[in-house]
């Protein structure tokens, strides 16, 4: 099933992720999407997808020099529409990150901090590959998906959540860490489901069906 043109999915272009990979993945379940970097663009989307790979503080700086930032604080929490942002793109929505030392765009009561791990063990930093998800509430980007399902991350921060009303995942990686968010119209995943098989194209479908 094919979004209908009155639909129009976005994927915030600001020089950082992997944009073409996701538009690929919604392409393989019949999704329409377009990439762009205009705020008026973001305006009249329906839904947006902001991905990222990278520094927490470069995405910010980015955001910035290309006017986003004010563009996409209406549209989640003015406008309320859906916006999902996937392994950085999610980190950047809260309100502060360590890497960098720089307040993000706030949505989220949350701080992104690097993986503290111990030296000795199995763990290493960044976390790279499968890993399980523990589904902690009930939600339409779940709908198919079972707990303790397998999604693949590539990431050496990670959420650091205040309000555990927002957790939608959880995941172990020697402690347990917020691997899914949602709050009302603001969804975020760690992990990369536009890398994640089946399984990723499910969750991406859920949500272009919002």
């Amino acid at each position: 099933m094919t979004v209908s043109s009155s639909e129009k999915l976005m994927i915030v272009d600001y020089r950082t992720g992997n944009l073409n990979s996701i538009k690929r993945a919604l392409a393989r379940i019949g999704i329409s999407s377009f990439i762009s970097s205009s705020p008026a663009e973001i305006a009249s989307a329906e839904k947006i997808i902001l991905p990222g790979v990278g520094h927490f503080a470069t995405a910010m700086s980015r955001l910035r020099e290309l006017g986003l930032i004010d563009a996409l604080s209406r549209f989640a929490l003015v406008d309320k529409k859906p916006v999902l942002g996937i392994c950085l793109g999610m980190e950047l929505m809260a309100a502060h990150s360590n890497e960098g030392d720089v307040d993000g765009l706030g949505w989220i009561n949350a701080k992104a901090v690097r993986f503290r791990l111990n030296e000795l063990g199995r763990c290493k930093v960044p976390h790279m590959g499968w890993n399980q998800i523990s589904i902690k509430k009930s939600s339409r980007l779940m709908d198919g998906i079972q707990d303790g399902s397998e999604f693949y991350f590539a990431h050496s921060y990670h959420l650091s959540v205040a309000d555990r009303s927002a957790i939608l995942n959880e995941t172990d990686y020697e402690s347990i860490f917020t691997s899914a968010i949602e709050s009302g119209n603001i969804f975020g995943v760690q992990y990369h489901p536009e890398k994640s098989h089946d399984l990723g194209l499910r969750l991406l479908k859920n949500f272009a069906h919002m």
